[in-house]
């Protein structure tokens, strides 16, 4: 530990201390705050004189005390510390510095982050190296596929693994991956997979078909495993060799090739105890560090579909910071106007209710209440976010007119109403008069709001306008991770948050509505969920795609005409690029696409280094 460190922690420890303020204290009782001996208290208060950092007054004999004067600023210190930290690429440490301050003193700290973010370009004894750095505000939970639930570990699963198909995005169709070929019977109940020779896993040993039986084994042998729906009508699989594979099914499924291409779908070797933080796959990356404040894909040299470009991806998990993003996007482009890429997100925000809690939420009338107050177009109209537009779907290109809701034999937009002076607009009318006819009787209700600034300030447009019709709620903002894996909005009557889809929309609607570790069906209750997963089983039996599209469709329909999933709006992301960077596009998740980037390197860069800024929006 250096001894700004210890200055720092000293400081800290002090918090009602002013600089210059004088404050009788001991060396022992110094000693006791660094954990150190008396011995080696001494030599570091001589390193804080030497720095002009205190001002110590020994005083001798019993019961008199010294008198310590903080001279230099915590901040002072800490921020030469930080920026030393940065400028020795030692992120990780600089980050723990960060994240030990206090919260203002953090902010300020952060200023110093922009430049970190983007690609790295090297020359080492071992020859260029091409860096990633990528932030992230929220922990890994996991990266088991069959259970990663936010984009972030999705993200980094579709590096770490492969799967048997991959979606063509831009054909829009199915493609060959770890098997070069499939067929199935005409009644779609018999599917059968040929695999690549010598697919190499990370650990060296070359994949066969009993991984393929392994993997999907693994998921069906677990009754808790929240991806075990998608393959539920698996009734057998066979291996006949080292490379072909048989999967014989309950009932005709003509979507199998499409759940093959999903993260759920990841192939993973039979010989290696599974870890969830460390995982081992066939992908272009593997997995080299997997730390708290850092993980690390290193590139596979003997990825079966050609080595990537990137030599080294780094995700950085930030300190929790209201300025973080902010911060990480303002300046990163002096040299002059970066090249940006929108990314219109399939998805959206939505609201919807936690279905396994008693309340007012289980009455279609209160429901249909919160869906007029969460008018799309009039909380469009009232922020004016040019980057939002109102959703009445989940899926682009679907919106159709605004739905009337039924009230008796009329819908209820046609019913006169008599309501209060101060409602003025429709939406607020509506809501009322369905308010009045639920079994609301005036509690106070908790809304879960997912953590950022945007969809807090949603939800206070939103409540404002539920107290104009005298329906109470209580904002509790929380993190998807602790959401989805420890349940913790189950205390909560309402649910704000988003979906974001893959770029196979038919699949991740599917997964939506299978996938038990979606915050969607979380808030669901076990017959609804029950409901969902018969409702799909027929829908893979249709041997039409579009068919089975419109199905999936009519699925979400009813959802939103019962208020239980109410859009509100779909939104862009824009990443924002050096010209450098080649071929950057950005896949479903919200990441660019590792496996097509690459680096032209600036003809009078410094033969040692470069820097290419990239800003990627935090996961």
């Amino acid at each position: 530990m250096e001894v700004a460190d210890h200055y720092i922690q000293l400081r800290m420890a002090f918090p009602n201390v002013h600089d210059d303020e004088e404050w009788p204290t001991t060396i022992g009782e110094l000693a006791q705050h660094l954990c150190c001996t008396m011995r080696n208290m001494n030599l570091i208060m001589n390193k804080f004189m030497d720095n002009d950092w205190i001002h110590w007054s020994p005083r001798r004999g019993r019961g008199k005390k010294s008198l310590l004067v903080f001279q230099a600023p915590l901040l002072d210190v800490a921020r030469e510390r930080f920026d030393r930290l940065l400028q020795g690429n030692r992120l990780e440490e600089a980050y723990q510095l960060a994240a030990s301050l206090p919260f203002s003193l953090r902010e300020m700290l952060m200023q110093g982050l922009q430049e970190q973010f983007g690609l790295r370009s090297d020359q080492g004894t071992m020859g260029r190296m091409d860096i990633l750095r990528i932030p992230q505000n929220f922990p890994f939970e996991t990266l088991d596929p069959t259970r990663a639930a936010m984009w972030g570990e999705v993200g980094i699963v579709a590096e770490v693994f492969d799967r048997l198909v991959r979606y063509n995005a831009e054909r829009r169709i199915c493609e060959p991956s770890l098997a070069v070929a499939w067929e199935s019977n005409l009644e779609g109940t018999e599917w059968t997979f040929y695999l690549h020779k010598g697919v190499l896993f990370h650990h060296g040993r070359i994949l066969d078909a009993e991984d393929v039986k392994f993997t999907f084994e693994r998921i069906l042998e677990d009754t808790g495993n929240p991806c075990r729906p998608l393959f539920g009508t698996i009734a057998k699989i066979e291996t006949f060799d080292e490379l072909t594979v048989r999967f014989t099914l309950y009932s005709s499924n003509f979507m199998f090739p499409d759940l093959m291409s999903s993260m759920c779908a990841s192939i993973l070797p039979r010989d290696v105890e599974f870890d969830r933080m460390h995982p081992v796959g066939t992908g272009p990356y593997r997995l080299t560090k997997n730390h708290p404040r850092l993980l690390v894909l290193d590139v596979f040299p003997s990825y079966f579909r050609g080595r990537a470009y990137i030599d080294r991806v780094e995700v950085w998990q930030l300190p929790q910071s209201a300025l973080v993003e902010s911060v990480i996007k303002q300046d990163l482009f002096p040299d002059g106007a970066p090249h940006a890429v929108q990314h219109e997100v399939q998805g959206g925000v939505y609201m919807t209710f936690n279905m396994r809690k008693q309340g007012p939420q289980q009455d279609v009338y209160f429901r249909q209440a919160v869906q007029q107050l969460l008018n799309q177009q009039e909380m469009m109209d009232a922020f004016r976010d040019t980057r939002n537009q109102p959703a009445y779907s989940l899926v682009r290109d679907n919106d159709g007119d605004t739905r009337e809701v039924g009230m008796g034999s009329l819908p209820i937009r046609e019913k006169r109403m008599r309501t209060q002076d101060f409602i003025t607009d429709s939406s607020l009318a509506l809501a009322e008069e369905l308010l009045k006819r639920s079994s609301y009787a005036g509690q106070t209700l908790r809304l879960w709001v997912e953590d950022g600034q945007k969809m807090e300030t949603d939800m206070l447009w939103f409540v404002q306008r539920c107290e104009r019709i005298g329906l109470h709620i209580d904002i509790v903002p929380g993190d998807p991770v602790s959401a989805v894996y420890h349940d913790e909005f189950r205390s909560c009557d309402l649910v704000y948050t988003g979906e974001v889809f893959d770029d196979h929309v038919m699949l991740s609607l599917f997964i939506m509505f299978t996938f038990q570790n979606t915050l969607f069906l979380v808030a669901m209750d076990d017959d609804r969920k029950k409901e969902l997963d018969k409702e799909c089983r027929r829908i893979v039996g249709i041997r039409e795609g579009g068919e089975r599209m419109a199905a999936l469709l009519g699925v979400e329909a009813k959802l939103i005409e019962e208020a239980l999933l109410l859009p509100t709006y779909r939104f862009k992301e824009e990443h924002a690029h050096h010209a450098s960077l080649r071929d950057y596009n950005v896949v479903g998740y919200g990441m660019p696409d590792l496996r097509r980037l690459w680096v032209k390197r600036k003809p009078d860069a410094d033969h040692k280094e470069a820097s290419y800024p990239a800003y990627i929006p935090l996961w």
